[in-house]
């Protein structure tokens, strides 16, 4: 836990610069929010708003006087963002929100006086502190405790704050997956009581969240406190809670492995995990317990994969992800427990099929549900690494993929005396297809010669 002074030494000027020109005008204001719980968790903040008593329209005119450029946005918020080369810094008015009939934002906004009267909009208490030009922080709600004690605690009633903003229920979550920290009871019991109010929340607002959740640092743990709350969004989150899968090859339920699977995409400190990777891992299993049988005592899913990219699509779509994301998620759950032998003219084929981008985040899925298996289960990452030096072996060796990337074209094959344009794609098609069996190399000479045998074969 950082001390005043350090504190105060992590305000940038140019914030420092807003805070003093404000001050200077009679007015009080404070860094807010997220911004001073980073700062009292020793880490830098990504952006800071500033909470004053200044109006909307006085908060214009200090900037007008002082040569700022800023844009007015305060019609709604009362918020003026001030642009500044160093940054944006978005100036707010103290304020009290009015009911929130649509469960996400206020129907009115009441301008207060007072970071007391402010603090009581606030959802989290750790986001509740303000922090003026002096490093000198204000704690109403016991923020700085919640932070040392690693707790998410709701600012007064939880039911009241999530009755207000039902999207804070995943707020919460979002928070304890990025920080690590436990939700304390009463905040998650309200939680979990109001989760079917999300229902009511846009898919887009959700879909934001989400991704969230999951690239956190701290996901498994997000996931794993808050899995009723999202099985709200994804039904078959519940479904999979404590499902058996009666096999050798795992010693968990469904959903602890697919939470061991998303924790072992890896984090990469100030970029969370690949959202595309993460989501996928989410999903990879989830059609497990619909495809399960039991035979001879033994669970067999047969078909998962293909359960699994139907819920996924379901979903994502529902949350109105982008197309290329949903697609790209949907494909690697497909492909996820796809079995090859460490075969070189297999796996050279398996490549021509997709982009390299797939294929790399494939190997990392993968690997990520293997390590999430029993020990018995674990025998698989040998195959995965066998096919992954084969892979790289074909990179290195300078064979393609593609049969755009052959050595001869369409060009080639018409001046072997193929008119019809369908059929020169055709025969172009089936070279490549003898080129990947090894059946002749990738040089010009070679490739003509196999063109003609096709050509051969077929009427033209």
């Amino acid at each position: 836990m950082n001390d005043i002074s350090l504190a105060k030494q992590r305000i940038p000027d140019y914030v420092g610069k807003i805070l003093n020109l404000i001050t200077a005008e009679g007015y009080k204001a404070y860094v807010a929010g997220g911004a001073v719980r980073d700062i009292v968790l020793g880490s830098v903040p990504h952006d800071y708003d500033v909470a004053t008593s200044a109006k909307p329209e006085e908060t214009v005119e200090i900037f007008r006087k002082s040569g700022i450029d800023f844009f007015d946005n305060a019609a709604k918020h009362g918020t003026v963002t001030a642009v500044l080369p160093e940054g944006n810094v978005e100036v707010t008015t103290f304020r009290e929100d009015g009911t929130y009939t649509d469960l996400r934002r206020p129907d009115e906004v009441v301008f207060k006086t007072s970071i007391e009267e402010d603090v009581k909009r606030r959802d989290f208490t750790i986001n509740a502190m303000y922090m003026d030009a002096e490093g000198n922080i204000f704690d109403p709600e016991g923020g700085q405790k919640d932070c040392a004690d690693c707790l998410i605690r709701t600012v007064g009633n939880p039911r009241e704050r999530f009755e207000e903003d039902a999207l804070r229920i995943l707020r919460g979550i979002r928070f304890c997956s990025r920080l690590g920290f436990e939700i304390e009871p009463s905040t998650l019991t309200a939680m979990e009581d109001l989760r079917d109010e999300l229902k009511k929340i846009s898919g887009e607002r959700i879909a934001a969240e989400l991704i969230g959740i999951i690239s956190g640092k701290y996901a498994p743990h997000a996931i794993r406190t808050g899995w009723k709350i999202l099985s709200v969004i994804i039904p078959e989150i519940a479904i999979c809670r404590g499902f058996d899968q009666r096999s050798s090859y795992h010693d968990r339920d469904v959903l602890e492995h697919t939470i061991d699977v998303v924790g072992g995409i890896p984090y990469v400190e100030g970029e969370g995990r690949s959202p595309e990777l993460a989501m996928a891992a989410l999903f990879h299993d989830l059609g497990k317990p619909a495809c399960f049988i039991l035979v001879d005592g033994i669970g067999h899913m047969r078909g998962h994969p293909l359960v699994s990219t139907e819920i996924a699509g379901r979903v994502l779509n529902e949350l109105k992800y982008p197309k290329q994301f949903t697609s790209e998620v949907c494909l690697l759950i497909k492909l996820h427990d796809t079995y090859m032998e460490p075969d070189r003219i297999e796996v050279h084929k398996f490549m021509s099929l997709y982009p390299e981008d797939i294929l790399n985040k494939l190997k990392i899925l993968q690997r990520a549900d293997i390590l999430a298996h029993s020990p018995k289960g674990l025998k698989r990452l040998e195959r995965l690494e066998e096919l992954i030096e084969i892979e790289e072996e074909l990179r290195a060796s300078g064979e393609v993929f593609d049969v755009k990337d052959l050595e001869i074209d369409g060009k080639d094959i018409i001046e072997l005396g193929v008119k019809e344009g369908v059929m020169v794609g055709k025969v172009l098609s089936e070279v490549f297809e003898h080129y990947l069996e090894e059946k002749c190399p990738n040089s010009r000479e070679a490739l003509l010669n196999e063109a003609r045998k096709v050509i051969s074969t077929k009427t033209v």
